[in-house]
C-alpha cells in the first residue's frame, strides 16, 4: 500500500503535458523563467520591482517588446505564480480613447475568431465614467480574453490575455 501511495505521489509531481496549456507560441503554462527565456526570442528578464503584479499574486518577470498584432504594437508580459508561467498578456503600446479603441477590439475579435472559433462570451459594460469591453474564448487548456477599459476621457487600457485554464 505504501508503494502504491508513493507511486501516485511521484506521478503527481511529474510534469503533465495534459495540464500544460500553450499560452503563447512555444511558451506553456508551468514553464520556469529560464525555460521561457530560452524559447521566446528577444525576451528579457525584469527586476522584481520593475514588473507588474496581477490580482492572483502572479508577478511579471519576463517581457518582450514590439510584438505585432492587428497592425498594432504590443508589449508582451509573462506572469509567474510560484515560479511557473501562468499568464501571458499583450498590452497595447499606443493607447487612445475608448471609442477609437473599439474598432481595434473588433479587428482583434475577427483575428481570434479565425484562430479559436466563435467567442464564448462578449460584453460591454458602462458604470458611471468606467467603460469596459470584453471578449473571450476557451481553447483547450487556455482562456483568451480581449479586455478594453477606460475611466472617463483618459486613454484606455487594452490587453489580450492568455491564461492557463482548467475549468469546465
Amino acid at each position: 500500500m505504501k508503494k502504491l501511495i508513493a507511486g501516485i505521489l511521484v506521478l503527481l509531481l511529474l510534469p503533465n503535458p495534459a495540464l500544460s496549456a500553450e499560452l503563447w507560441g512555444p511558451a506553456s503554462a508551468g514553464m520556469t523563467i529560464k525555460e521561457v527565456m530560452r524559447v521566446i526570442d528577444d525576451a528579457y528578464r525584469l527586476d522584481e520591482e520593475e514588473g507588474g503584479r496581477l490580482a492572483t499574486r502572479a508577478v511579471e518577470a519576463v517581457r518582450r517588446d514590439d510584438v505585432e498584432l492587428a497592425d498594432e504594437t504590443f508589449t508582451q508580459r509573462f506572469f509567474f505564480l510560484n515560479g511557473q508561467l501562468s499568464q501571458v498578456t499583450l498590452k497595447l503600446n499606443n493607447t487612445r480613447d475608448f471609442d477609437s479603441m473599439l474598432a481595434l477590439v473588433d479587428s482583434l475579435t475577427e483575428i481570434m475568431r479565425d484562430r479559436y472559433g466563435q467567442e464564448v462570451d462578449s460584453e460591454m459594460i458602462q458604470a458611471g465614467a468606467m467603460r469596459q469591453a470584453k471578449v473571450g474564448w476557451i481553447d483547450g487548456n487556455r482562456k483568451i480574453r480581449i479586455f478594453l477599459m477606460s475611466m472617463g476621457e483618459d486613454d484606455s487600457l487594452l490587453n489580450v490575455n492568455y491564461q492557463a485554464y482548467f475549468g469546465g
